[in-house]
């Protein structure tokens, strides 16, 4: 991969870590519906950053493959129809398609506002112990992307952009442990 196409997955691997604590804080504000509601709550924010991502890297297409785009639009449509038909088939039936486009960004907007309030919060429920062990598994992938990132930027340029990355990194994982603890106990 080239430097931008790796930039351009690490900021994506970074918008779906970042939306996870608030999208599931307010996917959980009303009763909670379970598993699924959580989890289509937190890719609809998701998808709304990458959208984002994407018409970022379709502006500044220099150093971005036709083909890493396309296969990143199509990531965006397949996640887009999954979480459609997992929110109209497990938490509203009643979901027009035309409702989406709005509901994305609503969802990025409210799950980035809800970050730091939602990782101090309250433990998840026992049904969201996956989304939590995802959110881990994103970290170390993250920080793997990182690491690899590295070798294409300036030593002094990498630390002072991603610095910021690494300690949300590690204060995520401290909290992310202790809301584990706290379902399991």
């Amino acid at each position: 991969m080239e430097r931008k196409e790796l930039r351009l997955v690490f900021f994506t691997l970074a918008i779906l870590m970042a939306t996870q604590p608030g999208a599931i804080a307010f996917a959980n504000f009303d009763a909670p519906y379970g598993f699924y509601k959580d989890l289509s709550t937190w890719i609809l924010s998701y998808l709304g950053g990458a959208v984002l991502l994407f018409v970022y890297g379709v502006i500044t297409r220099g150093g971005i493959s036709g083909k890493f785009l396309g296969f990143y639009g199509m990531h965006i449509l397949v996640l887009l129809l999954i979480t459609y038909f997992m929110i109209v088939g497990e938490v509203n039936p009643s979901l027009s398609i035309l409702n989406l486009p709005p509901l994305i960004f609503l969802g990025l907007f409210l799950s980035i506002l809800l970050f730091i309030p939602s990782v101090f919060s309250p433990p998840y429920y026992s049904y969201d112990l996956p989304l939590l062990l995802a959110q881990i598994g994103l970290w170390i992938w993250a920080f793997w992307m990182l690491l690899k990132l590295r070798k294409f930027e300036e030593e002094e340029k990498f630390f002072t952009i991603y610095r910021i990355f690494l300690g949300l990194m590690l204060f995520s994982i401290f909290f992310g442990v202790l809301k584990l603890i706290e379902v399991f106990r």
